[in-house]
């Protein structure tokens, strides 16, 4: 198996072949070529690819991920997510790095902003803040407070007359 990324440490690489059903949790630390049928969830630590042949049923978390086969759920990639001409995704991606070749079938939402390694934490429904949030604005509304109350501690200073001073 070629290393889609080009990374120069290699490792062992384990192949996945067209005949395997695969469903549980996939837990790999070496490079990862999988071209049969995998359910469940992938947590990789290194290079995964999902080959032409490949459909993958599960949310997959990895440093690299290649898609060139199927995948229907999400895809973290702590490094790069490449989707290629061949991939057909139904999902969300979340990495830092994506590229997608025209040609390729995506249905998704592309985030490069959030850390893909981080817990995955419940988003806040529409009107609340989370904790962080809640003390980001106090914080800022702090902040506003003691700006406006400067400005109009000048304001005064200015009104006053000039014996006052």
């Amino acid at each position: 198996m070629s290393d889609p990324y080009d990374t120069p440490n290699k490792k062992n690489s384990s192949v996945l072949g067209p005949t395997l059903k695969f469903k549980g949790d996939l837990i790999a630390d070496e490079d990862l070529l999988i071209q049969g049928q995998v359910e469940g969830s992938i947590k990789h630590s290194s290079s995964l690819t999902i080959g032409e042949g490949g459909h993958v049923k599960a949310d997959v978390s990895a440093a690299y991920i290649a898609v060139e086969g199927r995948v229907e759920g999400d895809l973290k990639g702590s490094k790069c997510v490449k989707v290629r001409v061949s991939a057909k995704i139904d999902g969300n991606i979340v990495s830092p790095s994506v590229s997608l070749i025209e040609g390729a079938t995506f249905n998704g939402k592309i985030d490069m902003e959030s850390d893909p390694t981080a817990a995955s934490k419940p988003k806040p429904k529409h009107g609340e803040s989370s904790s962080t949030g809640s003390k980001k604005a106090e914080r800022s509304s702090k902040a506003s407070k003691s700006k406006s109350e400067d400005a109009n501690d000048q304001h005064t200073d200015d009104k006053k007359p000039a014996d006052a001073a």
